[in-house]
This record gives C-alpha cells, sequence and structure tokens, in this order.
C-alpha cells in the first residue's frame, strides 16, 4: 500500500458524506502572491481556467482538499479543508514542513482548515503536536480502514467545513461575531455552531 493508494481509498471513502462541497487530490492552491517591480500582483493562475498553477513559486498540490468552486473572481478554486496524507508513519520533519506550509496557505486562504491524517498509525506522534502548530485537525485512520473510523474522519471534515464557511462569512462581514474564544484542547469541538456565535444579518 502505497500512500497515494491509501489517499484515494480514502477520498473514495468519506466523498460520499461531502455532498455541497467537491473533494479531490492533486489539486493545487495558492500560497504565495508576490508583487513585482512594477507593482503587479502574481495571481499565479491561469488566466484561461482561473486555476491555480502548480510550481513557478506560487501554487501547493493538496492530498486532500475539500473546495468550492468559483466562477466570478479571479481563481476557481476556494479551499475550505486542506489534508496532507501521511501512510506508515510520520517525521518531525514532516510536521515542520508541512505546519509551514499551512501557514503559508492561510496568509492567501484565512478561512482555510488545515490538518493531517495519519494513516495505518495508532495514535497520533507527540512530536506532531510539538510541531505541527498551525494544524486545525489531525487524524488518524486505521488500514484497512474500520467503518467507525471513517464515519468519524467524515464527521471531522465536514465540520471543519462548516468551520471554514463561518470563518470565511464572518471575515467578509456577511455574518457578525458576538463571542470568540480560542481553547487549547485534546478533545475537539463536536459543533461548530456551539463554538462560534453568530447573528445574520
Amino acid at each position: 500500500m502505497t500512500e497515494k493508494q491509501f489517499t484515494a481509498e480514502l477520498l473514495a471513502a468519506v466523498s460520499p458524506a461531502i455532498t455541497d462541497a467537491k473533494a479531490d487530490s492533486d489539486v493545487s492552491v495558492l500560497y504565495e502572491m508576490p508583487i513585482d517591480d512594477d507593482g503587479v500582483v502574481q495571481m499565479g493562475v491561469d488566466t484561461d481556467t482561473g486555476l491555480p498553477i502548480r510550481g513557478k513559486g506560487t501554487g501547493f498540490e493538496q492530498d486532500f482538499l475539500i473546495y468550492e468552486e468559483k466562477t466570478e473572481g479571479h481563481t476557481t478554486i476556494i479551499p475550505r479543508v486542506i489534508a496532507e496524507v501521511k501512510y506508515g508513519g510520520v517525521t518531525t520533519h514532516d510536521a515542520i514542513v508541512y505546519s509551514y506550509k499551512a501557514e503559508c496557505i492561510k496568509r492567501i486562504y484565512p478561512f482555510c482548515r488545515y490538518g493531517m491524517i495519519l494513516g495505518g498509525m495508532k495514535t497520533i506522534p507527540g512530536r506532531v503536536l510539538r510541531h505541527g502548530r498551525n494544524f486545525d485537525f489531525i487524524c488518524v485512520v486505521a488500514y484497512p480502514f474500520l467503518s467507525d473510523q471513517i464515519g468519524e474522519a467524515s464527521r471531522l471534515l465536514l465540520e471543519e467545513l462548516c468551520i471554514s464557511r463561518i470563518t470565511g462569512s464572518i471575515m467578509s462581514g456577511k455574518k457578525k461575531l458576538q463571542v470568540f474564544s480560542a481553547k487549547n484542547s485534546n478533545q475537539r469541538v463536536t459543533s461548530s455552531n456551539k463554538s462560534l456565535k453568530v447573528d445574520p444579518e
């Protein structure tokens, strides 16, 4: 079993739960928009399709991406949830690199949720928690798949999708925030509606 095969099987297992967004792998998102010495923002997207271009210093290809497609903006890909997938093991270097990658992507998409899915492992290593400071979530998925873990992973991804949408609405001013609390805990919030109180306009 390779990491790519595991990712493809995981995507197929959790995708049926994601009904109002797209889920895919090997899709690029922007991580940088430099300004050149003429004052022009280098978007790093294909002018015909609006898709972020991998490489050339502006695009990262994602292992697992939940996203929305837009037709009115400068880019068509709006990433909601990104998960880096590691299968069979994860190193300190992995945690450091992906945490930095998360930081870069969140500068461009501050509403995007970013985490790791660890395949074929039993628990989350402490080093991943220590060095993955920019991760919003981390989960372990056994292989062969266990139905309860696939259900839990699906719920987690849907929750992160909901949080991304609420966060985006708040940042754009579409929804007004009454209470905000960032808590560090070893247990995730089970309902995003309870973690953020939002009033419709």
